[in-house]
């Protein structure tokens, strides 16, 4: 059986309520930082956006933490595992399921921001190539503005978005995983997610370990090398909490 179907359908409605009300909130920040085309309502160069760090922190996160660990208590029920045989193939269900949850996740911030920029600027057009955008305005060294023109066309703030969003969810997904085969007990895993993870997103600018290599402002953009950087170091320990949470999985006993 599918992990999705332990997901009760009103527990379901609550959470994106709850989603939607923390990016809907976050998108009213970007509003107010004079924002005037596409991407300032999706990932604002200063603050807020559909799919800003404070929607990763304060929306996903939070469900995340909630969500699978009580998923996950009920996917183990021994009817469940006597019928899956492999403990691997249950682990392996999860992720793939989290694999899906990021995609959903990310679709739904992208098309909040494509949202509130047609009905509050009445376009969804990208200005942040051209001298009537938020780069320009934010650009210490005018001069230099031309530069990096390519840097903000349409395909690549889209690529760097999307794929920036999936991996950082999956990353949260897979972290919470990994801290439930570790500390078994939900409120441990709620509040080590809560504290770990989003301490790191909101608080630290350097040297961040966990969600604040999702931040992207101004000086991200203009460093393509250490947007790569942090899209492989997501890829990297995602792989690493996947692969530390099988080997606990193969050893796990489900009839405690």
């Amino acid at each position: 059986m599918s992990p999705h179907k332990y997901v009760p359908q009103k527990t379901s409605i609550y959470f994106m309520a709850y989603f939607l009300l923390i990016m809907i909130v976050s998108i009213k920040v970007a509003d107010k930082e004079s924002s005037n085309s596409l991407f300032d309502y999706i990932v604002n160069l200063r603050m807020g956006g559909s799919a800003s760090i404070m929607t990763l922190v304060f929306g996903v996160l939070p469900i995340l933490a909630i969500l699978l660990p009580t998923m996950i208590d009920k996917y183990e029920q021994d009817i469940v595992v006597l019928r899956i045989k492999q403990k691997r193939k249950l682990l392996n269900r999860l992720f793939i399921f989290s694999i899906f949850l990021s995609a959903f996740f990310t679709v739904v911030m992208m098309m909040g921001g494509i949202v509130a920029s047609w009905f509050i600027n009445g376009h969804i057009e990208n200005f942040w190539p051209s001298k009537k955008g938020t780069v320009y305005f934010l650009i210490e060294n005018k001069d230099s503005f031309s530069q990096y023109i390519s840097y903000f066309e349409n395909i690549r703030v889209w690529g760097s978005i999307i794929s920036s969003r999936f991996l950082s969810v999956l990353f949260i997904a897979t972290a919470v995983i990994f801290l439930k085969t570790v500390l078994k007990k939900n409120i441990l895993v709620f509040f080590s997610a809560i504290i770990i993870l989003g301490t790191d997103g909101i608080l630290f600018n350097q040297f961040s370990l966990f969600l604040g290599k999702a931040k992207m402002n101004l000086d991200t953009w203009l460093d393509s090398e250490e947007q790569w950087f942090n899209f492989l170091y997501f890829i990297l320990v995602i792989t690493v909490f996947y692969l530390v949470s099988r080997k606990i999985y193969d050893k796990k006993e489900f009839y405690d």
